[in-house]
């Protein structure tokens, strides 16, 4: 089986300059555009299903591609994005140095790291994350497998796909990706490995 790996285009928070992580905001206008390319250029694909994080962003981008494919968009509910922000997510970046700098006095990286140890109040820890996500690939792998599907493609967020590739795809080093980046995975009883990757830059860890 093959899954297709396709992080959301952009979203208002990111117009907003807003924290988003488990704030569930809709695409903007450039996502919405995006997407429908990228879709497009998927159109000549055989995709049998197409699973999506419950969250607006990815959902709408899950609907582009599904426009062309026809095959449905299923909520993968626990594919969501990290809460990485806590109390913050939602909030304007600028703003939120006013509003909570109790708690950002503290944090001496980028808040909301995924390689970082660091927690806001009310984030998700990395390893609680981790796990959750590694079990929903799952979840979603046995339910195509179950069902015959050949390819599939799944919508989610960029430290969704930071986590499949630092704990399924064993891909040691940082991951930055662009809107809308992809992976082409293979899966051979659920033994996963990267075919391609497009928008997708590993650092050294």
């Amino acid at each position: 089986m093959k899954i297709i790996l396709l992080r959301h285009g952009e979203s208002i928070d990111d117009v907003l300059n807003c924290y988003g992580g488990a704030a569930d905001y809709d695409l903007s206008e450039a996502g919405k555009k995006t997407a429908e390319e990228v879709a497009a250029l998927l159109r000549n694909e055989t995709i049998d299903a197409i699973y999506s994080s419950p969250l607006k962003r990815a959902f709408q981008t899950a609907q582009a591609v599904e426009a062309y494919q026809h095959c449905g968009v299923q909520i993968a509910s626990e594919l969501y994005e990290r809460n990485s922000y806590g109390v913050m997510s939602g909030t304007n970046i600028d703003e939120c140095k006013n509003i909570f700098g109790y708690l950002l006095k503290n944090i001496k990286g980028k808040v909301g790291n995924y390689y970082s140890d660091e927690l806001v109040l009310g984030a998700e820890p990395v390893s609680e994350f981790d796990l959750r996500v590694k079990n929903a690939l799952i979840a979603v792998v046995d339910d195509a497998i179950s069902k015959g599907y050949g390819t599939i493609a799944i919508v989610t967020h960029g430290n969704v796909t930071r986590s499949l590739y630092k704990n399924v795809l064993g891909v040691n080093g940082k991951i930055d990706l662009d809107l809308l980046a992809m992976t082409r995975i293979n899966v051979d009883n659920h033994n996963f490995s990267i075919e391609s990757s497009s928008g997708i830059t590993i650092k050294d860890a």
